[in-house]
Order: structure tokens, then sequence, then C-alpha cells
């Protein structure tokens, strides 16, 4: 009799809860089963209790710190070097991939889909789980409801507000859009220090409309009015669009699907 198969796990170590929140809604709407851990112990403990498929890190730091924590995670978690271990970091080029020694790899994907083609390959060449069947699952799902979701950004001086309408017949759920990291603007652009945070809508009704709220944060604070950010999500006609609403939700069948749309100027 073939062994039942099972979904891939991968354990994300991340210590902010918004960003790991996101990822793991990315990852579970592939098809993967995600564990979460905040710093290095817990990634242990995590690794030793349940067997972990790949390893995925959002850190910062040299290669050789980098290498030192995984072979200290690999040691102590008696999970041996055939564990692919990803590190997403922000010291490379955007798009940007280096392999460093065995199943070690450090990554800043330019999008989100980069990344889910990374961990694919290496959790295909493991051969250890077959992602076929979750995956076209998840296809054949979404392909389903296309782009449910229609946006239109609201000028209502002195603040942008963000309108979402469901296109759909049915009852969406669960209504949520990551955190939007900003670029700092100029010719030697870079990480900004803000982003901005929506908050979850529980449901939206057929071809009903919701005006989603949100907050810019910078330095870790909550934004004044006057500092706002979401203008620069607007769209401008022939511009390049540097970011994406990730959208997440549910169907009536409890599913998560996911919709991105480019936005920015």
């Amino acid at each position: 009799m073939l062994q039942e198969l099972r979904a891939a796990l991968i354990l994300v170590v991340e210590d902010v809860h918004e960003i790991s929140d996101g990822i793991e809604r990315l990852l579970k709407a592939d098809g993967y089963r995600v564990a979460l851990a905040r710093d290095e112990l817990e990634a242990i403990k995590s690794a030793q209790l349940t067997p972990t498929d790949l390893i995925l890190v959002n850190w910062t730091g040299l290669s050789g710190e980098v290498l030192a924590t995984v072979r200290r995670i690999r040691e102590r978690a008696a999970v041996g070097d055939q564990i692919p271990v990803v590190f997403w970091i922000e010291d490379l080029d955007e798009g940007e991939e280096v392999a460093l020694e065995e199943n070690v790899y450090l990554t800043r994907p330019d999008n989100f889909n980069q990344l889910r083609d990374l961990l694919a390959r290496l959790l295909d060449e493991r051969s250890t789980v077959a992602m076929s069947s979750p995956q076209n699952e998840f296809m054949t799902t979404i392909s389903n409801y296309r782009t449910p979701f229609v946006i239109r950004f609201m000028d209502t001086k002195p603040r942008v507000l963000l309108e979402l309408t469901n296109t759909t017949e049915m009852t969406l759920k669960s209504i949520e859009i990551l955190t939007i990291f900003l670029k700092d603007e100029g010719p030697a652009a870079g990480s900004s220090r803000a982003h901005i945070r929506f908050d979850r809508i529980s449901s939206v009704q057929p071809k009903g409309k919701a005006v989603i709220s949100h907050r810019t944060w910078i330095d870790g604070r909550p934004a004044s009015e006057a500092q706002d950010q979401i203008g620069r999500l607007q769209v401008v006609a022939g511009a390049v669009k540097p970011y994406v609403l990730d959208i997440s939700w549910e169907d009536l069948d409890g599913k998560i699907q996911f919709q991105r749309i480019p936005v920015g100027h």
C-alpha cells in the first residue's frame, strides 16, 4: 500500500508577528503546512518536536553568522544537513539567490513568487513529499474565483482610503491585506522606515463594498495624519507599480484563497 502523502512542513523563523503571519498565510495558500518560531531557540524546539521539511528564516546577518546559526539549529535539533535552510536577508541585491553550503541558501526575493519558486525547487529536490496534489488543488480552487476583488483609492482629504469591492456572487470572509513595507524614494532607494498595516475585514457580501482601515507606521510608531503614506500606493497611469496588495480570504468551504494586485507609483 502506498504511504499517504502529506504536505510539506515549513518552519518559519521570524520575530515580527505581522511578517510571520503574512508569510504563514501565503505559504498555507500554496498548500504547505507551517510552523512558526520567533528565534533560534524556538526553531530548535519546534524542529525537535515535529519533522520539518524546510526552514525559512527572515534574518539580518553576515554569511558567517548565518552559517553558525544554521549549524547550531541542525546540531541541536538533530535534523542533519538534508533539511534545506533558506535565509531571507536584506544584505543581498533584490532577486539574488546564493548557495552557501550543503542545503543552505541566502535570498532576497523580488516578490513572493520568486520565493515560492525557490522553496518548491528545494522541496522537490528532497523528493520526500509530493507537492503536486496540494498545489493543483490550490490552482484549481483559485481558478474558480480568478480575481474577485477590485480596489479603488478614494482621496478624501486629508486621508486616502482604500475601497474593496467583492465582484463575486458569494460572501467572502476573513479578508486581509498583508503589511506593505515601503521603499525610500530617490535614486539610492532602499528599505524605508515606513510600512502600512491594514485592518482585517470579517466579510464582504456578494457585489458588496468595504473601506479598509489602515495605519502608517514609521520607526515602529504610528504616524500622524500628515505623515500617512497610503497615497504612495495609488496607481499613476504609465508609472511602474513597485508594490502589490497581497489579499487573502476564505471561501465558502473555509479554504484560504489569494489574490495579488499591483499598485503604487
